[in-house]
Parts: structure tokens; sequence; C-alpha cells
């Protein structure tokens, strides 16, 4: 089985502006935290046997929900590329890697979203840029808020700071669909999320989440573990709290691979 290393629901706002007030600073931001209310009777995603699988279902999260719930923002969240080392290892092969991943991925998502609607395609970085230069619809984020302006959809790929987070979250379209920001990831509900476990220096199994379903833990065999999954919150980001599941995984695969 081939597990790729590889959650969501939307927020019911878009992020604020910035505030100024010296009592404003202090005031608690919305986050998926706030929002949280999963499915439980949903059909379960399962576990991804190969990249192919999981933009399939990440696809089917992201029509899910702007369909089902009409919020204004989400995220799909999944690791581009299998390995993690040629995710982060800051060489511009590496990163011409994870673009070109995300295109790949993008390219699948607008050509069913734009079925139904208007899409706008908004990238982040030179990089990014480059690789979606395959859409000639793509734009630079400083000029997002213009090409989303009166669509359906805008997809922003890969936000990283938090004036990009920010701006994305503000592009004006009847929803944002943010595909892999770095960062500040969970600042909004997910659509489809994958985090996959690892121990022992091998993949365990993984977190899945598909919109409206909650996240769930599946084992590498593809088995689904009956544990709840919390949200930990993080000042405006709320991810899955996986400390639990790592540790059943852990003791499941380590008994697994006792002769």
């Amino acid at each position: 089985m081939l597990l790729p290393l590889l959650a969501a629901t939307y927020l019911p706002c878009r992020a604020p502006a910035p505030r100024l007030g010296l009592f404003d600073l202090f005031a608690v931001q919305p986050s998926p935290a706030d929002v949280y209310q999963p499915d439980l009777s949903a059909a379960s995603p399962g576990l991804p046997a190969s990249y192919d699988q999981m933009h399939r279902a990440a696809i089917e999260g992201v029509k899910a929900a702007i369909n089902g719930a009409g919020y204004s923002v989400c995220e799909v969240d999944f690791p581009p590329v299998p390995g993690v080392n040629s995710r982060g290892d800051g060489s511009a092969k590496s990163e011409a890697n994870v673009a070109n991943a995300n295109a790949a991925f993008v390219e699948k998502l607008v050509g069913e979203l734009t079925r139904s609607g208007k899409v706008a395609v908004v990238g982040c970085g030179g990089a990014c840029m480059r690789a979606l230069s395959q859409l000639p619809s793509a734009v630079p984020l400083r000029d997002g808020a213009s090409a989303a302006a009166g669509c359906d959809v805008a997809v922003c790929v890969a936000p990283a700071d938090e004036a990009q987070w920010d701006a994305a979250a503000a592009l004006g379209a009847g929803c944002v669909v943010i595909v892999n920001g770095l960062l500040n990831n969970g600042r909004h509900p997910h659509a489809y999320f994958y985090k996959p476990l690892t121990a022992f220096s091998a993949q365990t199994g993984a977190c899945v989440r598909r919109w409206p379903g909650p996240y769930e833990i599946y084992a590498s065999d593809g088995a689904r573990l009956t544990l709840e999954v919390p949200l930990a919150r993080q000042g405006r980001r709320a991810l899955p709290d996986t400390k639990e599941a790592q540790m059943v995984l852990q003791n499941r695969f380590g008994t697994a691979q006792r002769p």
C-alpha cells in the first residue's frame, strides 16, 4: 500500500482587519476551534493509498463545504510531496517540487470548481507563480483582490506570513479556498486535512478530515481507530491534537514489528 506523506469546515466570516486599539490587541480572535461542529454521521474519507486518491478526497471536501455550508474561507492542508526533507530543506529544487505538486492539485481542483461557477487562482511567491503558469488565469497575490472580485471561488495557493493570510482571507470572492498554506495553517476550518503520523522512522498512520466529518485516525493498514481528536488552539490557529493517537499508534506499530 502506498501511503502518501501527506479538514474541513468554514469560518463564518473573513479574517478581521487589523485592530489598533489598545484593548483590541488582547481580544480573542476567531479560530476553527470556535466553529468545529462535525457531522459524525458523514462518510469516512479513509486513508488515501495514493496522491490521486488524496486529491479526489480533497476536491470532494471542498465542493461539499462550499455547497453545504456557504462559509467564506476554508483550508486544504496536506504535505504536497511525500518526503518531509524535500519539502523543507530550503533548496530551490525542493521549493520547485512543492510548488509543482501544489499546482498539479490546483489544476484538478479548478477544473472541478469551474463546472459550477467562476474561479480565480491566486499564487503566493515566485516559485508558486512559475508552477501555476499552466493556468493562464493565475495572478500573484498583489493582484488577487481585483481578479477575485465577482468570482464564486478564489483559490489561494501557499500563503505564508500573516500579511499573506490576511490578504487571502480578504480576497472578496464568494468563498476563498486556501491550499497548503504555511506557518499559519489552521486559521480556518479544513475542507480536507491529512497529517501523517510516524514512529521509529516509519509512518504508523495518519489523521484525516474531509468536510463535514470529524478528524479521524487511521492506522497504516487502513483501519480506522475509535479515537476522538480534539482541536488544540494556538492563538488564531486551531489544529487537531494528535498526541494520544500518536501514542496509540506507536504502541500498536511497535507490537506489530516484534518477531
